[in-house]
């Protein structure tokens, strides 16, 4: 077993021989080294390459790391390093890493064998290349595990005084002060413990050596408690400060004479009279932090601020279905979504830039873990969590999930929003792989059709959630609800609101249906609202269909929140290959559009689309700027249209009849009514055909057993539907090459969704691996050459394709960044256009006035001054 040390001195051992000298060359330890602080999980690529060759080229850098690793690969054995298409880990069965068993200790409050793994400064003494992004990380972990050992020592300490062993904790505030020897605290500390265990002398010589540190080092004259308490130390009988000593600003603790006194009838009156002055004296010299605590504490200034965000880390434009912030648990750093990528930002509430997290692009919701060290997000079906240390994003579930909020509980559970309506919300425990089960269930008798954006409370006991309702005229309305936990079970507690946050204070925060933020007095024991709604402000963001809103509010009273002048809306737009966009209409906005279909002769426009908080509904549009008509006028959703090869109709996934999500086809003029297509157990979604109209292709609920097949049914031939694509995975995206010969769909078996392309309709015969390192929503060009995908960057990518003699791949090029425009997993949401120089493509409409994001500061003061009225 190879032993990497971090802490103190850097150093490579192994337990059985030596370790070669080619693995302890600097550029080798160095990498071994961020991989060891990057935690079991490892780095990007892309990171590495980042902080270790900053100044080279994108080639240049992917070279020397390459060969980095392949250095100590050949000195360590092959498996020390386990690496990815994008990232690069230490294997955990063959290096231990001190760092790793020092924050393992510290979660379990195992504090001597933590304090026994820090040997002294992280990297003590190891310089890197020039790097002001690897130097900055470097040294807030240094700084981090610094502070956790620190913490560890004085815990050590304070019991070791509570069990009357003055000795031992004196060894334990030695080493506090020797890891922060111009801290007057620590020095404070340990001066009032040598004197408890009789070393008067020690503790004024060592209050000498820190009064002469600090003249020397800080060129100041040092606190002057320091000199009173060492006068005070000077005096007879200071040992009756023992429990001082061990919590010298604990006003709960008192002098234990009993412990310390002079035993006998010798005892004198003139003895106990100095004991009880020193002691006296002992208490007063901290007595500035005991009277800090004692007293009423003088409030806080509430101060309302609008934050300022640089242009290039924008928060991305609103929706009506997905959040966009989030802040920590201790108002620390402020979780957004933004840039040009419409990545993962955090921002630290003291600097004036935010950190991009790698390997977040497309990323919405976020939402933080209880203890503020990571952040979750949700993209379509998916769940991730990244760590504020470093490391890439893991995830938790790949299926299920939908994008409208999440909220970590105590418990360690993530309470998340289904990937669809008609379902409750989901419970999954935060870790790779866990498997999910249904936390609440649809009260459909009284109409509910959705639960969304949970906000689990800080007891355990319970989870607020939105619930959507849909009357009898498609009209939505929202409620606020709250469910026990783990019995899932619910009942409505406020009426026409969404978006409810729990404060600490003892409140509840939510919005109204007009964009009123309230706040009502709300108790998590009873989990009942205790008092009547008063209004905060008005003109919040909100998407009123999907229930969406910015506003988080921290433990600590930070209270943040966005105000805008319309709801989240989206358009259609056409994107050249160079990433230019142009808007297809500007009159023709609405609240969603997705699943955008392009008839055979590119003149049509077939696309799912709301306006006016109506149900989803098939739309047909004359392109660019011509008539458009409502084609479907029966059913709540209807959505995923697909053109038959003649260009007269589009088939398309319905809830019209059954309840059950089944296939229809109607004519594209509304000329006749629709006809149902198939009905089978399961939802049925993302109809396609072939380009002879002999097959009609469709894919399987991902909730399904088999986790989402891809079916075939050729109409008046088969009875029931056949297997194209299926397997115990999940695939998704059939689409048809031009000439109906090939099949390209997104699977993922790897364990991450990538693009491959298989004969049809015999697709046993072979299979091409067209992506690497991730890929979704594939599309063939109109000449059949080129197939299209987006990659997990978020970027829109053209591989260039070969069929005859056989099928092989040519060129791949990253077109432009996509990020920024709608995606969905299971399903293109994109077209392209019939030259293929233009991609249909769908983004938030841009308003005139931006969204302003309002920061409330010791916001608290202000609920407990209105109590006072």
């Amino acid at each position: 077993m190879l032993i990497l040390e971090l802490l103190g001195t850097l150093s490579l051992r192994d337990e059985t021989r030596p370790v070669p000298v080619a693995a302890q060359q600097k550029r080798p330890l160095g990498l071994l080294a961020i991989l060891g602080l990057g935690g079991k999980l490892g780095l990007s690529r892309d990171r590495i390459e980042a902080y270790l060759w900053p100044e080279s080229s994108g080639a240049r850098a992917q070279h020397a790391l390459d060969q980095t690793v392949y250095a100590i690969r050949h000195a360590l054995g092959s498996d020390v390093i386990l690496a990815t298409a994008r990232e690069l880990r230490l294997n955990p069965e063959l290096v231990r890493v001190d760092v790793w068993e020092f924050e393992q200790a510290i979660r379990a409050s195992q504090w001597t064998p933590a304090v026994g793994h820090y040997k002294g400064p992280l990297l003590d003494g190891f310089h890197f290349a020039d790097s002001h992004e690897l130097d900055s990380w470097i040294e807030s972990n240094r700084t981090r595990l610094r502070l956790e050992y620190q913490k560890a020592l004085e815990f050590l300490a304070n019991l070791a005084a509570e069990a009357g062993d003055h000795s031992q904790s004196v060894v334990w505030l030695r080493r506090l002060a020797n890891a922060d020897p111009l801290s007057a605290g620590a020095t404070k500390k340990l001066m009032l413990a040598l004197a408890a265990a009789g070393d008067r002398a020690g503790a004024v010589q060592y209050a000498r050596v820190y009064q002469e540190l600090v003249r020397q080092e800080l060129e100041m004259e040092p606190d002057a408690e320091i000199e009173d308490l060492a006068a005070a130390v000077s005096r007879p009988a200071i040992t009756a400060t023992a429990d001082v000593a061990a919590a010298p600003v604990n006003p709960s603790v008192t002098p234990s004479v009993a412990t310390s006194a002079p035993q006998g009838k010798e005892h004198s009156r003139r003895d106990r009279t100095v004991l009880y002055a020193v002691i006296a004296l002992a208490i007063l010299i901290s007595g500035g932090a005991i009277w800090g605590w004692l007293r009423p504490a003088p409030a806080k200034q509430v101060v309302r601020s609008m934050l300022a965000i640089d242009s290039t880390e924008a928060m991305a434009p609103s929706t009506a279905w997905s959040g966009r912030l989030a802040i920590s648990p201790d108002g620390s750093r402020l979780a957004y979504i933004g840039g040009p990528r419409s990545q993962l930002l955090i921002r630290a509430r003291n600097q004036l830039h935010a950190i991009a997290v790698p390997g977040t692009e497309g990323a919405t919701s976020p939402f933080f873990s209880p203890d503020g060290r990571r952040v979750g997000f949700l993209r379509d079906f998916i769940v991730q969590i990244a760590s504020l240390d470093g490391g890439p994003p893991i995830t938790v579930l790949d299926s299920l999930i939908g994008v409208s909020g999440a909220s970590w509980g105590p418990d360690n559970f993530i309470y998340a929003d289904a990937f669809n309506d008609n379902f409750g919300l989901l419970r999954v425990e935060a870790k790779p792989g866990a498997r999910p089960r249904w936390f609440t269930t649809l009260d459909t008798a009284r109409g509910e059709i959705d639960h969304a954006w949970p906000d689990v409370l800080p007891n355990g006991k319970g989870v607020l959630f939105t619930v959507r309702y849909r009357g009898k005229n498609g009209k939505i309305r929202l409620s606020i609800a709250v469910a026990d936990i783990p019995a899932g079970e619910h009942r409505v507690i406020v009426d026409d609101a969404m978006y409810a946050r729990y404060t600490t204070s003892g409140h509840l925060l939510y919005v109204t249906t007009n964009k009123t933020l309230m706040v009502v007095p709300f108790d998590q024991n009873s989990m009942k609202v205790t008092g009547e709604p008063t209004a905060l402000t008005e003109g919040m963001r909100l998407g009123f269909l999907g229930g969406s809103a910015d506003l988080a509010v921290s433990a600590t009273g930070t209270l943040v929140y966005a105000t805008g002048a319309e709801e989240g809306k989206q358009e259609l737009v056409w994107v050249t290959r160079d990433g230019k966009a142009q808007a297809v209409d500007p009159d023709w906005p609405c609240t969603y559009v997705g699943f955008p279909a392009l008839s055979p002769d590119g003149k049509w426009l077939a696309v799912a689309r709301v306006a006016n908080a109506e149900p989803f509904n098939i739309w047909i549009k004359r392109l660019d700027r011509g008539p458009s008509i409502k084609l479907t006028l029966e059913g709540m959703d209807n959505y995923g249209p697909g053109w038959t090869p003649d260009g007269r109709s589009v088939t398309f996934s319905s809830t019209h009849a059954t309840g059950a999500v089944d296939l229809w086809t109607k004519r594209a003029d509304g000329g006749a009514q629709a006809v149902m297509q198939l009905h089978r157990k399961g939802n049925l979604y993302n109809a396609r055909w072939s380009p002879d109209g002999k097959w009609l292709l469709f894919q399987t609920d991902i909730a399904t057993p088999g986790a989402g097949d891809i079916l075939g049914i050729r109409p008046g031939i088969d009875t029931a539907p056949v297997p194209v694509v299926a397997t115990t995975f999940t695939e998704m995206s059939p689409a048809f090459s031009p000439n109906g010969r090939w099949l390209a769909y997104s699977s993922n078996e790897t364990g991450a969704d990538e693009i491959y392309v298989v004969p049809f309709p015999n697709t046993g015969a072979g299979k091409w691996a067209i992506s690497a390192g991730g890929g979704t929503e594939p599309l063939w060009s109109h000449r059949g050459d080129e197939l299209f995908y987006r990659d997990a960057s978020g970027d829109l990518v053209a591989v260039e394709v070969h069929t005859n003699p056989t099928f092989s791949l040519g060129r791949s090029v990253a077109l432009f960044p996509a990020a920024g425009f709608s995606s969905l997993r299971f399903t293109p949401q994109y077209a392209v256009a019939l030259d293929d120089r233009r991609f249909l493509m769908i983004r938030p409409l841009q308003t005139g006035a931006p969204d302003k994001l309002i920061v409330v500061e010791n916001w608290f003061e202000e609920l407990r001054a209105q109590s006072r009225k």
